[in-house]
């Protein structure tokens, strides 16, 4: 199965199986927002310099920009559903959704939710009827297919908000604030680098939106902005052939030894270490 939508406007949506989406894919940047619904068996999957096992039921959210280094296609029941910005713009659609930074961000973690097999069953039928609407190419497609994908965000948020806080039923307004500021990281952190500069955009105060992430997932806001530049800086070092200090100033600092010190202390290595290793 490999089903895509394009209309003039440069919009694209894609519903795809594993293998299918890995050949369109193979190792290149992704340019799309993408959302991995495995309904078979365990399957395993490394984006960027990670490594996952995906079990049944289980759905993963792909941030633009990753690459996704191997994947496991030996079962045809893994569904990748790919969009990009011009066929729905995540930010745009904030108020209504409340998933831009919930399911796509900047993330300490890589978000994965399990769905029940009540919740997976509605899933794979959600996914039948995207397949069928491929079959009525009218003027109205975009706007169906738009649609559906707005309600597999919508059932997807509701999951985020159960599973993705250490605490249990956490205040909206405290996630609200958690996924702003991933979202805001994800958009400015190669050029805003302090916890105050977005706690500024955010009309918080540094001290609250520290609580608020001790509370809920026990990081730091300032680790999540700098781990976020680093897996960029890891990307521009092993997919591209920039130099170190090209990639120092293309994430905002003014000087090689100030990125070279934040990337020793998050990965253990130097730039220069990093670039001439293999990665598994």
């Amino acid at each position: 199965m490999d089903l895509v939508y394009q209309d003039k406007l440069d919009s694209f949506f894609s519903l795809s199986d594993a293998h299918h989406w890995a050949q369109r894919n193979g190792l290149t940047r992704l340019e799309t927002y993408c959302i991995l619904m495995n309904f078979g068996n365990d399957m395993s999957i490394q984006i960027d310099f990670e490594s996952f096992e995906l079990t049944k039921n289980q759905i993963c959210f792909i941030n633009p920009g990753s690459y996704i280094q191997s994947l496991d296609y030996s079962d045809a029941n893994q569904c990748f559903i790919d969009f990009n910005s011009a066929f729905y713009c995540l930010e745009l659609h904030d108020k209504e959704l409340s998933c831009n930074g919930l399911l796509f961000g900047a993330f300490p973690d890589r978000p994965i939710l399990s769905s029940s097999e009540v919740q997976t069953t509605e899933n794979r039928e959600l996914v039948k009827v995207l397949e069928k609407e491929f079959d009525q190419p009218d003027n109205n497609q975009g706007d169906m297919l738009r649609l559906l994908l707005k309600r597999l965000i919508i059932i997807c948020v509701r999951l985020g908000r159960e599973q993705l806080f250490s605490t249990d039923s956490p205040a909206i307004e405290e996630t609200d604030d958690i996924r702003k500021f991933q979202a805001l990281v994800e958009k400015h952190f190669r050029e805003k680098h302090k916890v105050a500069e977005y706690a500024d955009l955010m009309y918080k105060s540094p001290k609250t939106l520290s609580n608020t992430f001790k509370k809920l997932n026990g990081l730091s806001p300032l680790q999540i902005i700098q781990d976020r530049i680093v897996l960029e800086a890891k990307r521009l070092m092993y997919y591209t052939d920039k130099t170190i200090k090209e990639i120092t100033f293309e994430l905002g600092f003014s000087e090689p030894a100030h990125f070279s010190r934040l990337f020793k202390k998050q990965t253990g290595m130097s730039p220069s270490e990093f670039q001439v290793q293999e990665i598994v």
